[in-house]
């Protein structure tokens, strides 16, 4: 029986960062309430037909590509402390690898 689709997806991102997606995910896990079993990476997996960041990345990624540049959406709520970035996973991965892979620099 093939895997659901929501399934496959955690599997991929799980396998794109070197670990693997964690069984019974969510809150039914006694390893972790993360979708993967990365030692560093808190991961939570979200499969959906749409979302408005989707829709709004969109755009932000045509503006991007029409000017040879990689695109970043930075999202942040009104009185909030945090802000996010929303990039393109595989750019992400590139940024992981080059931070896990620097010697002798610390990361604050």
């Amino acid at each position: 029986m093939p895997d659901k689709a929501w399934k496959a997806f955690e599997r991929r991102i799980a396998k794109s960062l070197g670990t693997v997606r964690t069984p019974l995910s969510g809150g039914a896990s006694r390893h972790t309430t993360s979708d993967t079993l990365h030692p560093d990476l808190y991961v939570e997996c979200r499969y959906r037909a749409l979302s408005a960041i989707h829709k709004w990345w969109f755009v932000v990624w045509q503006s991007a590509l029409k000017e040879y540049k990689e695109p970043v959406m930075a999202l942040h709520v009104k009185s909030s402390a945090r802000d996010l970035a929303v990039v393109d996973w595989d750019f992400f991965l590139l940024l992981w690898n080059a931070y896990t892979n620097t010697e002798g620099m610390t990361h604050d």
